[in-house]
């Protein structure tokens, strides 16, 4: 049984040298390596997917890495692993015009917390000063919880009457050890909004391995970052992405990224999985729909059946919900005096023109058991405003998706 990993999981292995249920993508032109690349795979996995890191980095070896020297390219795969138990590294994996793979250590770091926006700017910025490229991809490794505060998704708490925070209870969750905000390391998670600052290039793209991680919030907060975010709303099984298979196409452009999606649903096609590519450049759009939909649809949104929506959690976490789902719940579907279309049938075009491929099982399965069915798959999830607990709500006007939108005032 392949394990699930809901945190964004950032972990190189330190080495020598050695069905379809909903699934959409516009056509491109083959795939062609794109000339002059860098991708750099950030792994903070100072945490219990040590040995899922070190699994990934061994894939990326057999897989379709740059050659050391190819003038025609100029392609470089970069890793920063910070693994448990180990110091953390930045290496280059490249392979010679035999075909042997070598891994080159650029440098050693003293132990440090690679989920501290100063940790995760630092090495950025080295990685881009040692290989400055055309395109710069990046992939964050960890563990991952969407869009919530640090700490939220394993300790939730409400505001009691007094002000005072208050646990809510919870049921254990016998998937504890096989499921992981950004990152995890030795306790310490990071917010999406430090995430964001701490980024210091706009990249190509943003590949984010790691569960709860295909909101329209963290994509929102990064689009002033990256062209491309890839991610996924459910939960990632702990194998992450396939790596032998995917690491060439990161390498593609636009057509490769959607070919290590491809990649991705047909490895978890038989367990579990969503995932979805957005063209951040249309994220503003989509914002706008959502704002009129928002301000006309306040209280639709307090007479929801919530249980009716489309969500993508166990546990009763219920903090990530369909986006599509839930907007054409609330939307107005009549045409306006002097409108041509109604807000939802704007709102539909946006997000067609922001998800430019997206896919999802049927269900989402562990051990063998389905978990929640996915009958609906827009590429990307949301929050919807929960009355009885303030506390995520307060912290929900913080981010940059809701100041745009005002979904909760």
């Amino acid at each position: 049984m392949r394990k699930i990993r809901i945190y964004v999981r950032v972990l190189l292995l330190l080495t020598t040298v050695a069905a379809v249920s909903s699934c959409q993508a516009l056509m491109y032109e083959d795939a062609e390596m794109a000339p002059d690349t860098t991708v750099l795979v950030y792994m903070a996995a100072d945490n219990n997917l040590a040995g899922n890191a070190e699994r990934d980095i061994k894939e990326m070896m057999k897989g379709n890495i740059p050659y050391y020297f190819d003038e025609g390219s100029g392609n470089v795969l970069l890793v920063y692993a910070d693994i448990a138990g180990d110091v953390p590294r930045l290496m280059r994996l490249s392979k010679d015009r035999f075909g042997t793979v070598s891994v080159e250590i650029l440098k050693e770091y003293e132990p440090q917390n690679s989920c501290s926006d100063s940790v995760m700017r630092s090495v950025l910025s080295y990685a881009a000063g040692l290989f400055p490229a055309e395109n710069n991809g990046l992939v964050l490794w960890s563990h991952g919880t969407g869009w919530l505060p640090a700490g939220y998704y394993s300790n939730p708490y409400s505001a009691g009457a007094d002000g005072m925070s208050v646990p809510m209870s919870s049921e254990a969750d016998p998937y504890a050890g096989y499921v992981k905000s950004f990152g995890a390391d030795n306790g310490y998670e990071m917010d999406i909004r430090d995430l964001a600052e701490a980024l210091p290039l706009r990249y190509s793209f943003i590949l984010i391995d790691a569960c709860l991680m295909g909101g329209v919030e963290v994509a929102y907060e990064l689009k002033d970052k990256c062209d491309y975010f890839i991610g996924s709303a459910a939960e990632i099984l702990a194998d992450g992405f396939p790596y032998d298979r995917v690491t060439g196409h990161l390498f593609g452009g636009r057509s490769g990224l959607v070919e290590a999606c491809r990649q991705f649903y047909d490895y978890y096609k038989d367990d579990g999985a969503t995932i979805a590519m957005v063209d951040t450049r249309a994220l503003g759009g989509l914002a706008e729909a959502c704002l009129d939909i928002f301000l006309a649809g306040r209280v639709a949104i307090q007479s929801l059946d919530m249980d009716s929506l489309q969500g993508y959690y166990r546990m009763d976490r219920h903090w990530f919900y369909d986006l599509d789902d839930f907007v054409s719940r609330i939307a107005p579907r009549d045409t306006a005096e002097g409108q041509s279309r109604s807000m939802y049938d704007v709102f539909n075009d946006a997000l067609s023109s922001a998800v430019v491929y997206k896919c999802a099982t049927e269900d989402f399965v562990l051990g063998g058991v389905s978990q929640f069915p996915i009958k609906t798959f827009s590429g990307l999830s949301t929050y919807v405003p929960n009355p009885e607990n303030s506390v995520l709500d307060e912290y929900y006007r913080t981010l940059a998706w809701n100041k745009a939108v005002m979904m909760v005032e």
